[in-house]
């Protein structure tokens, strides 16, 4: 799955989980390789609020697919939207979890959305029900967006805030 050299302890992986008719992804660094199980320390995300949504029926197709099958690249569309999240310690199996290698930058990406709580903030931007709340949401966003100093999240965090249409 992971080429020649196969994965290694202290490499960084995006995980997808089935938990129940969703899926949930985890985000860490290996510990250890054991065939086809893995030691993984990280965080574990389960997307509450787009599940919310499809259930309700007001997720568009995009939404839907990403709930469907999360991979690193799309994952921010469950990431600007209220997420469980919590510390996660335990064994992968790779014939039964999809697993995808990342970067480093990408994992510091991922996990400081978690850290700086940017999910619960983007989603207070975009879906507060008066005009007050959604500027007052969209200005604790900006704040946040001025205190980040990790440089790749920074600009991840301005690129999704402009496609969005909050700045």
């Amino acid at each position: 799955m992971f080429g020649k050299g196969g994965i290694k302890p202290g490499e960084f992986i995006f995980v997808v989980q089935k938990d129940g008719e969703y899926n949930r992804i985890i985000i860490g660094r290996i510990q250890a390789v054991s065939g086809s199980k893995i030691r993984v320390t990280g965080t574990q995300i389960r997307p509450s609020g787009l599940i919310e949504r499809v259930k309700a029926g007001k997720a568009g197709d995009r939404s839907r697919q990403v709930l469907a099958s999360p991979d690193p690249n799309n994952c921010v569309f469950m990431l600007i939207d209220r997420v469980e999240t919590s510390p996660f310690n335990a064994d992968v199996d790779q014939a039964q979890d999809r697993v995808i290698w990342i970067n480093e930058n990408r994992y510091l990406v991922l996990d400081g959305w978690i850290k700086e709580n940017l999910p619960e903030i983007f989603a207070a931007a975009l879906t507060s029900a008066a005009e007050e709340d959604r500027q007052q949401a969209k200005a604790a966003l900006r704040e946040k967006m001025g205190s980040l100093y990790e440089r790749d999240l920074k600009e991840h965090v301005y690129a999704v805030a402009r496609s969005a249409k909050l700045l």
